[in-house]
């Protein structure tokens, strides 16, 4: 599969509880691959990804009424995870969404932690070439 950047969804050196702004995805993608790296950890930050214009039937509304919650699969899983995930220590995070079976449009990323937590997060799209 070939990769390529679809977006930052957090700057490096992020902190704080946020709502990033939206990241596009193409419609010639695949698969999703959502990455948010923490650099420092002095709590216990939560991410959640949400999504736009999925057709699934497994969506959950969030409080803003055209963006959706969707179960995503994290690298360390063989099982799809809800969206919103804890956070423990230092290192890389990453979570996937087959947008073949999941269409979206747009990404964004919503993060609570405290200020001392420092983080990125970058979205990238894969494209079956075989």
């Amino acid at each position: 599969m070939k990769q390529r950047k679809v977006g930052q969804l957090a700057a490096v050196g992020s902190t704080s509880n946020n709502t990033h702004p939206s990241v596009g995805t193409d419609s010639d993608l695949d698969a999703l691959q959502l990455e948010f790296e923490i650099t420092a950890v002095g709590g216990t930050p939560t991410v959640s990804w949400l999504f736009q214009g999925s057709n699934d039937g497994l969506e959950v509304t969030d409080a803003n009424s055209d963006w959706h919650t969707l179960e995503v699969l994290p690298d360390d899983a063989a099982t799809e995870l809800a969206t919103v995930q804890t956070k423990t220590a230092v290192g890389v995070y990453g979570a996937s969404l087959d947008l073949k079976r999941r269409p979206v449009t747009k990404v964004r990323l919503v993060t609570s932690a405290n200020t001392n937590v420092t983080y990125e997060a970058e979205a990238y799209g894969y494209v079956d070439d075989r």
